[in-house]
């Protein structure tokens, strides 16, 4: 949660854009939950079982990292109004954030 708190410090200063942080993270959960559905639904067809639980566990995976971004998101001091759409689906999508500094001893 801190790698994620600290990746969203750069965007507290730029652009402006609507929508609540409430909004964002109940993206980042739908977002995940779709993808996770679609690794569920995916592994229905497969005659393997140990590579279908593995799926399944994957999807659970992914579920709950999705739900605890979105928490982050919501506890977060972050200002959604400060945000491009283009930074709002960069939160969304999960992915990295140039120029963030790594956490300590690495």
């Amino acid at each position: 949660m801190i790698r994620l708190a600290m990746a969203m410090l750069p965007f507290a200063l730029l652009g402006a854009c609507h929508g609540s942080k409430n909004t964002i993270a109940d993206k980042v959960e739908k977002n995940a939950d779709r993808r996770a559905a679609a690794m569920e639904e995916a592994s229905q067809s497969m005659t393997n079982a140990l590579e279908r639980n593995a799926v399944a566990q994957q999807a659970d995976i992914i579920r709950s990292a999705g739900k605890d971004r979105a928490d982050a998101i919501r506890d977060s001091d972050l200002k959604a109004g400060t945000l491009t759409k283009d930074q709002q689906n960069t939160l969304v999508a999960g992915k990295s954030v140039g120029g963030t500094p790594a956490p300590a001893g690495r």
